[in-house]
């Protein structure tokens, strides 16, 4: 059948309506490789800890760690994200590597939340004067390509010691390859899943790294919190990440202290915490602070670092504060009541 051009014409325009109609359903339904960071809901963090065998006192308040979920976002919902300073995107494979599955990834996450539970609580202690003791371990987080490590360590080991010596922390072996020079032999005794091993490496430049250097990015994390009493997690906690460590040391401390930091007040905030009580920057700020003001809180804690970050996309009447320690956390809360 031979069509006219009127018919013709009017097939283009169905064949341009219709492809119209896939793109903007695609825009709208299929994902694209980032994620958002979406409020969730503020967890009260008191009824998931549990001392035994130290005397508590009854907190007159409430505590609440801000927590946000990882939602994969179409075209249109994901640009809107990108013009809008309050939502954050990041990369899939950032969130998800290569080679891993959401389960894998979960599961780590979960394993870095009762790290840094183990680590708050040890810290909050100390900070209301209970004895502690907390064993420190050297681990790798990066290898830079094309160094000496590339290829002899990878992220997740442990560095046990140099030449024999015992480590304690990772700036113990930043000054010793800092003071190496150029071809300088270093024996890394190395744990890694329950084995050990020796790697010598030696120092070199590389890449655009100037000085002689291993080319491996450390850490001083906590192996084990040693603690004069018992402390237990609520079973079925599912909270994953290391976001949890300032707001539960607060909570210890108030909870093993009669000073009474709460004063009546939902208290809640968001920060990493380290052996030494250092703060540390965490994803998803700008969703938290919306599900903070969504529950009604008075005042939100932050690491200091985001501060700026917090102040530009907190919602209206949200106070917000910079914490860089959780010294200065107590301090603040104490003054605040």
């Amino acid at each position: 059948m031979r069509r006219t051009p009127l018919g013709r014409r009017l097939a283009r325009a169905a064949f341009y309506a219709s492809t119209a109609a896939i793109v903007a359903w695609a825009a709208f339904v299929v994902p694209l490789p980032v994620v958002e960071y979406v409020p969730g809901t503020p967890t009260s963090i008191p009824p998931l800890i549990e001392l035994d065998g130290i005397e508590t006192f009854e907190l007159d308040g409430d505590v609440r760690l801000l927590t946000v979920l990882l939602r994969q976002q179409p075209t249109m919902p994901a640009l809107g994200a990108v013009l809008s300073r309050d939502r954050s995107l990041v990369r899939y494979d950032e969130v998800y590597p290569p080679g891993t599955d959401r389960s894998e990834v979960l599961r780590l996450e979960r394993e870095r939340f009762a790290r840094q539970f183990d680590v708050a609580v040890a810290v909050g202690a100390a900070a209301a004067g209970v004895e502690t003791e907390l064993v420190t371990e050297v681990v790798v987080v990066q290898v830079l390509p094309g160094s000496p490590a590339s290829g002899n360590l990878t992220p997740g080991d442990v560095v046990v010691a140099v030449d024999g010596e015992e480590l304690a922390s990772a700036e113990q072996l930043q000054a010793i390859s800092r003071t190496g020079q150029e071809g300088d032999e270093l024996t890394l005794t190395v744990r890694h899943a329950g084995e050990q091993r020796e790697v010598t490496l030696r120092l070199a430049t590389f890449g655009g790294v100037t000085e002689p250097r291993l080319g491996v990015a450390i850490q001083t994390a906590v192996d084990e919190a040693r603690l004069p009493f018992e402390v237990s997690l609520r079973e079925g906690t599912r909270i994953g990440g290391p976001s949890a460590g300032l707001m539960t040391a607060v909570t210890v401390y108030d909870l093993l202290t009669e000073d009474g930091l709460l004063q009546g007040r939902l208290i809640a905030g968001t920060g990493s915490l380290d052996a030494d009580g250092r703060v540390g920057p965490v994803g998803g700020i700008p969703a938290k602070l919306r599900a903070a003001a969504a529950e009604g809180a008075e005042l939100v804690l932050v690491p200091r670092v985001q501060l700026d970050l917090a102040l530009e996309t907190a919602p209206d009447g949200l106070v917000v504060l910079g914490i860089d320690h959780l010294d200065e956390a107590l301090e603040l809360l104490a003054s605040e009541s």
